[in-house]
């Protein structure tokens, strides 16, 4: 029996997401891998599926996360450029509304880099990569600034572009600029920050580097 604690993963079959489900089971947590398709999330002692469908109303959503009896969101759904609106902004802020109605305090959002801090999307180190996801990022934004308003206990990890390479385990937080991340990094981040009450309430900007995960995620700021 798994002495951790039971997590709602929302976007399970990501790139990020199914990543971050082994990451969670590897911490002994109880996951509720959460997708619309989850015929291919493998279930085990730790891991129950559910079909969660962001489309639908809040009212559904709020029923499925009360039957799930969870201590935790996190959230790693993205449409990746698909469907921004009703994924990336309005599906995020219905989970945290979901999670505020039944009572989940903590919860964990997979963002993108600088997007929480729209002031900084002129500078010239970071305006190309901006201007290249305009719309995206005024999404994610929305959903950013609802979490951080929302008064839950959060944690919003913003990485730089992802690469499919193998992770290293370490990361550089606020860097001058964007910069390239590999995928297992950012699950880590988003995995490690569960069991860390020195990420509450905290924005972290990531790329590759050289600080240990967890040192990087603890460090005063």
């Amino acid at each position: 029996m798994s002495m951790g604690k039971r997590i709602i993963l929302v976007g399970a079959t990501g790139r990020v997401g199914a990543l971050t489900l082994e990451d969670l089971v590897k911490a002994d947590h109880e996951v509720v891998a959460c997708a619309r398709g989850v015929s291919k999330i493998p279930a085990s002692q730790q891991v129950e599926t559910m079909t969660l469908d962001l489309h639908d109303p809040l009212s559904q959503i709020t029923d499925a996360f009360l039957k799930m009896h969870a201590d935790a969101v996190v959230f790693t759904a993205g449409s990746r450029g698909k469907d921004i609106n009703q994924i990336d902004a309005l599906g995020a802020m219905k989970t945290i509304e979901a999670a505020k109605a039944v009572g989940i305090t903590r919860y964990v959002m997979l963002g993108a880099m600088y997007a929480a801090d729209w002031l900084r999307w002129e500078q010239p180190q970071v305006k190309p990569a901006i201007d290249s996801l305009a719309d995206y990022y005024v999404t994610k934004n929305m959903a950013d600034q609802y979490l951080i308003n929302s008064g839950l206990d959060y944690t919003i990890i913003e990485p730089g572009s992802l690469t499919e390479q193998d992770g290293t385990g370490a990361i550089q937080v606020e860097p001058d600029g964007p910069g390239p991340i590999p995928i297992p990094d950012v699950a880590q981040c988003l995995a490690g920050c569960v069991d860390l009450p020195q990420t509450k309430g905290r924005i972290y900007n990531i790329i590759g580097g050289s600080t240990p995960i967890r040192e990087a995620l603890t460090a005063k700021r």
